[in-house]
């Protein structure tokens, strides 16, 4: 049997996946790995561990092969931003710095006073975050000068481990954009800005486009993961635009809503000059030509963690994670709407990123039972994303359905209340694994199958949605309400006497 693998190196775990032609996953394999924190505010990763995920993924799904099963091509969907200094040979030169470590805000704060924040977010598309691989490189040369002259090669994961596999650099546009080294306009690396951090354009990889072939598996990549020597390893693409293409998010109107930790929305504007003046951060899309805004709720999704070990596990700490999360959906779906007047508030991250930290419950009272937190938990994280989603569409970028993937995709309550809360009808895509799934789209691109990622998903998907919620305009009133007392209580009107809030006293 012919097939396509899709490799997803993320923050935290390395999963691979293999795939027939017709779309039907045939095996998986996941590995994790952790983050390193040497100090309050870094965030560090050893490259070889982000290797042994590949390896160890691939291993793991050779070992499924059947006799005559082959592999047409794979492909690598990856976190971005994470910066590798890596020597002459692709050898790491220390850890990565994590798209997580903000340790590098000094050379944010001359960055600014250089270049104006509008200018570097007009040029990049992103804008001034000291997370991102500008600072990152300025911190090395700052701080440790001999570890920046050692470096040969500025690589970010995608590039780091396509390296490993076929032995050639190359940087995909959606990577590209991510790491403010990038003229959005141009499509390519910005001179003035190597330069300005004292790096040469031939330190970073050549940019290539997503779904174009860069070499083969070499003869030690193959030793190392079990997979036949000379396999088609083609370009990939950032996680969240690879979940775009599996998703289908490619064109204005659909929106990918990707739930874990953080919940990501990723957004087509029409064209580039529409995105830049949203002022959501935009990158290239990996479809070429298209463009995607990507706006972080930042860590809303911890929140459910939080009541799942503090208030709902209480002392049964032997309990089985999925048997709570269980007990908690039908909790919810116990609860009416509205939580009965209960007002949650993620503890960390949403829609303005100035509150973090800043969450928990309002309006609680004596009335209030278990069922109606696990609800109103829910719903906070929803209100949260309507909020972010109203500014989307203020913005001028249309959003006419949501694509959910993610753990919060696999509840059989939230993505309903997501539906109700936004007004916005939410699909849940076959695929499980999007952003995988999108890499082997684009494996199949690389390898002749389909002419582009868009024709690739059409060729190859059954059933392109497992459910699909539509808004219930029953509930329309009612959590219009909600989401105005939500607001309000934020901005401290609903604490003030004499104000009523018809969703708090529940008429």
């Amino acid at each position: 049997m012919d097939c396509l693998l899709g490799l997803d190196v993320g923050t935290t775990a390395a999963k691979a996946l293999l795939y027939d032609l017709g779309g039907m996953p045939l095996a998986s394999a996941s590995y994790g790995y952790g983050l390193i924190t040497p100090r309050q505010g870094w965030v560090e990763q050893d490259p070889e561990a982000l290797w042994r995920g590949v390896v160890e993924t691939c291993q793991a799904i050779v070992k499924t092969l059947r006799p005559g099963d082959r592999i047409l091509a794979l492909s690598l969907a990856s976190q971005g931003a994470t910066t590798v200094p890596v020597d002459g040979d692709g050898r790491p030169i220390g850890n990565a710095i994590s798209w997580m470590d903000m340790r590098a805000d000094e050379q944010a704060r001359r960055v600014a006073r250089t270049w104006g924040e509008e200018r570097i977010r007009t040029t990049t598309g992103w804008p001034l975050i000291a997370g991102l691989p500008l600072q990152h490189i300025a911190w090395l040369r700052d701080h440790r000068p001999a570890e920046f002259a050692a470096t040969r090669y500025f690589l970010f994961v995608n590039d780091f481990i396509g390296q490993r596999l076929a032995g050639e650099r190359v940087m995909d546009p959606s990577n590209a954009s991510i790491t403010q080294l990038y003229n959005l306009a141009d499509g390519d690396w910005d001179d003035r800005l190597l330069e300005d951090i004292g790096i040469r354009r031939e330190q970073l990889s050549p940019v290539r486009p997503s779904g174009c072939l860069i070499g083969r598996l070499t003869t030690a990549a193959s030793q190392a993961t079990g997979l036949p020597k000379g396999v088609p390893v083609v370009n990939g693409g950032h996680d969240q635009f690879c979940a775009a293409v599996g998703t289908g998010v490619t064109r204005p109107g659909s929106v990918l809503l990707s739930c874990g930790t953080a919940w990501v929305i990723l957004a087509v504007p029409e064209d580039r000059e529409v995105g830049l003046r949203s002022g959501i951060a935009i990158s290239r899309h990996a479809v070429e030509g298209r463009y995607g805004v990507i706006h972080s709720l930042g860590g809303v999704g911890a929140s459910l963690e939080w009541f799942v070990d503090n208030i709902w596990r209480g002392d049964d700490k032997g309990a089985v994670r999925a048997d709570l999360y269980g007990a908690i959906n039908a909790a919810a779906a116990r609860a009416p709407t509205g939580a009965s007047g209960l007002l949650f508030y993620p503890l960390a991250g949403g829609h303005d990123t100035t509150r973090a930290g800043a969450g928990g419950f309002a309006g609680l009272a004596l009335s209030h039972s278990r069922d109606d937190m696990a609800r109103a938990v829910m719903e906070g994280i929803a209100f949260e994303l309507r909020w972010a989603l109203d500014e989307i569409r203020r913005a001028g970028i249309g959003v006419t359905e949501l694509k959910m993937a993610g753990g919060a995709a696999k509840s059989p309550i939230w993505p309903r209340i997501v539906a109700d809360i936004t007004g916005i009808p939410v699909a849940l895509p076959a695929a499980r694994e999007a952003a995988s799934y999108g890499a082997a789209i684009l494996a199949g691109v690389g390898a002749g199958l389909y002419a582009d990622p868009e024709a690739g998903l059409a060729s190859i998907e059954r059933d392109a949605e497992r459910a699909r919620f539509t808004p219930s305009a029953s509930d329309r009133q009612r959590y219009d309400d909600s989401f105005a007392c939500y607001q309000a209580a934020w901005a401290g009107i609903c604490q003030r006497p004499g104000v009523p809030c018809r969703a708090r006293s529940g008429t």
